[in-house]
C-alpha cells in the first residue's frame, strides 16, 4: 500500500480511484467492511482502492478539550489498513483551513476535481464539510454529475449493536478484552520501547519484567492480563502483563511492565508489541512483597492455561 502523506505530495494521477473516507481509528469491523467494498469496487471498475483518513484526528482540532484517545496511532492504523488490500493511503492533513471546506467543494474541488473519483464508498454515519454538513445523501445526490459510483454501508452489527471506535473504547477501558477481539476482528494491541524500571521484578519478586514506554493512547483499565509479546514480526512469546500504579509500594505512577514466560535474554531498547488476550484479576495492594509474589506466581499459571492454545500453534494474535 502506498502511503501519501498531504494532499501536496499528491503528484501522480491514480487510474479511476475509488475512495473510502474516514477517520478509521481502530480500524474495527466497521471500517474492514469499508476497506472490503472499496477494493472490491476498484476491482471491477479496473481502477485503484483508495482510502483517505485524516491526521491530526479532527476531534484534536474541531473539539480538543474532549481529549479523546485514539485507538491506534497513525502508523500502527497504515499498518492494519495495509493488511486489507488497499492501493493507496492519502492522509489528509486536518487543520482550520480544511475544516472550513464547505461540503460542497469537499466534493466537487476534492473527489471529483482533484482525485477524479470513480467511485466513492462511506459509511451510514458520514459526515463532512464545514460543521459537518455534508452527508452520504449529498454525495449520492453529486454521483450522476460527477460520473462516480457510490456505495453507502450499513451498520456492521456485533452483539446486537453497531460497531464503532466509541465503543471500542468502551470495552478496552472497562477491561473486557474479548468484547475489543469480537468488534476488532483480532487482539487490542499497544506498543512501545523497553526501558529501565525500578528493577524489582528479578531481585525482589522473583519475576523480570519488561517495563513498557507506550507509544499508545488507550490503555486497558488498571489490573493484570494474559498477553502474547511479538518481539518481532512472526515471533511471539506468552506473557503476563500488569498495567497500574504500583499500589504495594505507592509509587503513585502508571506503569505497564510485562513478565515473558519462559525467555531469557536482554529487552532494554527494543520495541515490542503487546497482545492482550485476557483480563485476569483487577490491580490489588499486598501487605507485602512476599505476598506479591505468591500472587504473581499464580496469576503466571493462569496465563500460561489461558495461552496453551496460542503455544500449540492453534491460534494467532489476529484469528480466535
Amino acid at each position: 500500500m502506498q502511503v501519501i502523506n498531504g494532499l501536496e505530495e499528491l503528484r501522480e494521477r491514480y487510474p479511476r480511484p475509488v475512495v473510502t473516507i474516514g477517520n478509521f481509528d481502530g480500524v474495527h469491523k466497521g471500517h474492514q467492511d469499508l476497506f472490503k467494498t472499496c477494493v472490491s469496487l476498484a476491482r471491477e471498475l479496473t481502477g485503484t482502492a483508495m482510502a483517505m483518513t485524516f491526521e491530526p484526528h479532527p476531534m484534536r482540532v474541531l473539539r480538543p478539550a474532549v481529549n479523546l484517545p485514539l485507538i491506534t496511532p497513525l502508523d500502527q492504523k497504515l499498518e492494519l489498513m495495509a493488511g486489507h488490500g488497499l492501493d493507496v493511503a492519502l492522509i489528509v492533513r486536518f487543520d482550520e483551513n480544511f475544516a472550513s471546506l464547505s461540503a460542497d467543494a469537499f466534493v466537487d474541488k476534492l473527489l471529483a476535481g482533484r482525485l477524479h473519483a470513480a467511485g466513492v464508498v462511506v459509511g451510514y454515519d458520514f459526515s463532512f464539510g464545514k460543521k459537518g454538513q455534508g452527508d452520504a445523501a449529498l454525495l449520492k445526490s453529486k454521483a450522476e454529475t460527477h460520473g462516480y459510483a457510490f456505495r453507502e454501508l450499513g451498520q456492521v452489527i456485533v452483539e446486537g449493536r453497531p460497531v464503532s471506535s466509541t465503543r471500542v473504547r468502551q470495552v478496552v477501558h472497562a477491561c473486557d478484552l474479548a468484547a475489543a477481539r469480537r468488534l476488532l476482528g483480532r487482539h487490542y494491541r499497544i506498543a512501545g520501547r523497553v526501558m529501565s524500571g525500578h528493577g524489582r521484578g528479578g531481585r525482589l519478586l522473583g519475576f523480570p519484567t519488561a517495563n513498557l514506554r507506550v507509544v499508545d493512547e488507550l490503555l486497558p483499565g488498571p489490573g493484570v492480563y494474559a498477553v502474547l509479546v511479538e518481539l518481532e514480526e512472526g515471533r511471539l512469546i506468552m506473557g503476563a502483563n500488569n498495567i497500574g500504579n504500583n499500589p504495594t509500594f505507592d509509587d503513585g505512577a502508571l506503569s505497564v511492565e510485562t513478565h515473558l514466560l519462559d525467555f531469557q535474554g536482554d529487552l532494554y531498547g527494543r520495541d515490542i508489541k503487546v497482545h492482550f488476550v485476557e483480563h485476569l484479576r483487577p490491580e490489588m495492594r499486598f501487605n507485602s512483597p512476599e505476598e506479591l509474589a505468591a500472587q504473581i506466581g499464580k496469576d503466571v499459571a493462569s496465563a500460561r492455561q489461558v495461552l496453551a492454545p496460542w503455544q500449540s500453534g492453534e491460534k494467532t494474535p489476529d484469528k480466535d
